[in-house]
């Protein structure tokens, strides 16, 4: 069986060792690609990849392959929407005996835990029996709800109204995510084939229409609705220009795609979290790389810019959030370790808080917490832990925090009371 770089990366690792510090300068060139080729949580590691390897230890290095789940999920709020798809992944983690020392200790926090009761559900919002909602998503200004459906269609209700205002679709193509630009007059919803259009919201006005090659994993438009970036699977995130629906630049990320893209507020930076565990920060305008951060040692699965731009929040595997300085590419702070994975992130629309989803790592599909961290006091504001799995939300203007989920013939929205 051929195997990718990445897999026989691992095998060499396996059969040679690795005795050096993962970070030595004495370490040969071939090390060095081994060590780099590990990195990666999920590239190559798909469905069969690695049937044979689930431990493995080689001179005190274990390789600790994860299976994550198969089922199809939502991640919520990545740069003010959702994903849809979470692929069949299997993540390798990475356990340095004695070679590795923590970043930081995490320490026990007290936090307010809100249990389903505290959620009040606001609105009820009727779908045909073929049209379940598999991801939805709020617009910045609250105005509408945007789902993307079982059957095809992308149907946009007015909020908190619940009429039905639009129902597009992407031809033949299953949607895999919707996304609002930040002024919610711009939406983008992707297909699994790598269909992508953007419409004007609310006449429903096709304003570009695209094809990535493959299935859409994320995409975000940049705060003055000139920029779309799309993270296509396995392939380099892909940069356009909306108004001339022009291709930029292909983002030159290694190995493998894109998991999450974001725009900072106040545009100059474009991020990307990459399936080779770094992520990088490009100049928007250019595609330009500007810095990149390869202090993970996971993939990154959801980021979210501080209101200033000057900080990259992203949270994946690992369990926890980092703070990464858009200037020089390093984590400047790590949020306390949490027991679940982080599957998404977005920002409060004053900047003070950030709210995070998780995922847990039995199943995607299975309930897990979603947290309000407050940025000042760097703590848990709130810890809500919901009965349903969200597969959607957004904070409105006045703060309040908003989950969707689906059900039987009903797209449900929540508040966080």
């Amino acid at each position: 069986m051929c195997h990718s770089p990445f897999v026989r990366g691992v095998w060499a690792t396996i059969q040679f060792g690795c005795p050096r510090h993962p970070k030595s300068s004495r370490r040969t060139s071939a090390e060095r690609g081994i060590w780099r080729g590990a990195r990666l949580s999920s590239r190559a590691l798909h469905a069969g990849s690695l049937g044979l390897l689930e431990k493995t230890q080689a001179f005190g290095m274990t390789l600790i392959v994860e299976e994550w789940g198969v089922t199809p999920c939502a991640r919520m709020f990545p740069a003010g929407s959702v994903d849809l798809m979470i692929p069949f992944r299997r993540v390798v983690r990475k356990t340095f005996t004695q070679m590795l020392r923590p970043r930081l200790v995490s320490v026990l926090l007290f936090v307010p835990l809100l249990s389903a009761q505290n959620l009040q559900l606001l609105k009820s919002i009727t779908v045909p029996p073929t049209g379940a909602v598999e991801s939805a998503a709020l617009s910045p200004r609250g105005d509408f709800i945007a789902a993307a459906c079982k059957d095809g269609q992308v149907r946009v209700w007015s909020f908190p109204g619940g009429e039905l205002r639009q129902a597009f679709d992407l031809k033949d193509q299953r949607v895999t995510g919707v996304w609002f630009s930040h002024d919610g007059t711009l939406l983008a919803a992707g297909g699994n084939r790598g269909g992508l259009r953007v419409w004007t919201i609310p006449t429903g006005k096709v304003k570009a229409e695209m094809n990535v090659g493959a299935a859409v994993l994320s995409a975000a438009i940049s705060p003055d609705r000139s920029l779309l970036a799309i993270a296509p699977a396995e392939l380099p995130a892909h940069l356009w220009d909306l108004d001339v629906g022009r291709l930029i630049t292909t983002l030159p990320g290694k190995f493998a795609g894109s998991a999450a893209v974001a725009f900072s507020p106040d545009g100059k930076w474009l991020a990307s979290a990459d399936e080779d565990t770094v992520i990088r920060i490009y100049e928007a305008q250019t595609g330009a790389l500007r810095a990149s951060s390869d202090d993970l040692l996971l993939e990154t699965f959801a980021v979210a810019f501080s209101a200033d731009s000057k900080y990259l929040y992203a949270g994946g595997p690992d369990k926890t959030i980092s703070a990464i300085d858009v200037s020089s590419g390093k984590v400047a702070q790590t949020f306390p370790k949490q027991s679940f994975v982080v599957g998404a992130l977005q920002l409060s629309r004053d900047g003070k808080y950030l709210a995070a989803g998780y995922l847990d790592e039995k199943s995607f599909s299975n309930p897990a917490p979603v947290m309000i961290w407050d940025l000042a006091a760097q703590s848990v504001r709130s810890k809500v832990e919901p009965s349903f799995s969200p597969n959607g939300g957004g904070f409105l203007s006045d703060g309040r925090l908003l989950l969707t989920s689906g059900a039987e013939g009903k797209l449900q929205v929540w508040v966080v009371k």
